[in-house]
């Protein structure tokens, strides 16, 4: 389904994108190769998700160390907006279900 979403943002080198919902970082990373120019925000609250980003280090690149509740504020601070286009993939993440201390796992104790 990544490539359906990344098709219906359409997504401009020069645009400026959120996705709010970074996780494991899959789908920036898919936004960043399509942005030479633009600039991506990627938003996450959870301490493996800050680690994961450290890999999509660019100037094109911004992790945001936040709940997407403070979309607004968070891009207002930056300068910001507005935005071209905003990707969501809400739900529960493969790696919490994965890792048992997350609590969410049915395959492992923890």
């Amino acid at each position: 389904m990544l490539t359906e979403c990344l098709d219906a943002l359409a997504i401009q080198p020069g645009g400026r994108y959120v996705d709010v919902t970074f996780g494991g970082g899959g789908h920036s990373a898919r936004m960043l190769e399509q942005l030479t120019e633009g600039h991506l925000y990627s938003f996450d609250q959870d301490d493996a998700a800050e680690r994961e980003a450290q890999a999509l280090a660019r100037p094109q690149f911004t992790f945001v160390r936040a709940n997407f509740r403070d979309l607004t504020a968070e891009l207002a601070r930056r300068d910001a907006l507005p935005v071209d286009g905003l990707l969501a993939d809400l739900g529960v993440s493969s790696h919490q279900f994965d890792t048992a201390v997350r609590g969410f796992s049915t395959r492992f104790d923890g």
